[in-house]
C-alpha cells in the first residue's frame, strides 16, 4: 500500500470513529424501576444543597432540554434528581462532562433522560 493511500485509510477510520455516536447515560442516570416510572427530574448546578436548580434551556410540555458543557468548562459539576411515581428520590452527580441533556414524556406519561 502506498504512503497516501495508507494516509487516505488512516484518515477515513479517524473520521469514522469521531462521528460515531457516544453511549448514553440513561441508565446511570436514572435507573429504571419497572414498577415505579420516573416523574420528575431536576437539574443542579452542582450538588443539590447548593440549591441552583436548572430551567431547561429548550423546556416543553413533551420534550427539552439542558445545555450543560459551560457548567463543566467553569470548573463545576452537574447533578441529576430522579423522583419516580412512587416517591423515591435517587440523586446521580455526573462529574464527567455531559453536553446536553435531554428529556421525552410519552403519551403514557412516562418520563425518560438522556444524556450526552
Amino acid at each position: 500500500m502506498s504512503w497516501n493511500k495508507g494516509l487516505g485509510l488512516l484518515t477515513l477510520i479517524a473520521l469514522l470513529g469521531c462521528s460515531m455516536q457516544q453511549p448514553t447515560m440513561t441508565a446511570a442516570v436514572c435507573p429504571a424501576h419497572p414498577d415505579h416510572p420516573l416523574r420528575f427530574v431536576e437539574v443542579f448546578d452542582g450538588a443539590p444543597s447548593d440549591m441552583a436548580s436548572l430551567v431547561p434551556d429548550q423546556p416543553g410540555a413533551s420534550a427539552g432540554y439542558w445545555q450543560l458543557g459551560h457548567v463543566y468548562d467553569a470548573g463545576r459539576f452537574v447533578t441529576v434528581r430522579c423522583k419516580y411515581a412512587d416517591g423515591k428520590v435517587s440523586d446521580t452527580k455526573l462529574p464527567n462532562k455531559i453536553n446536553r441533556c435531554d428529556y421525552t414524556i410519552d403519551s403514557k406519561k412516562i418520563l425518560k433522560l438522556d444524556c450526552k
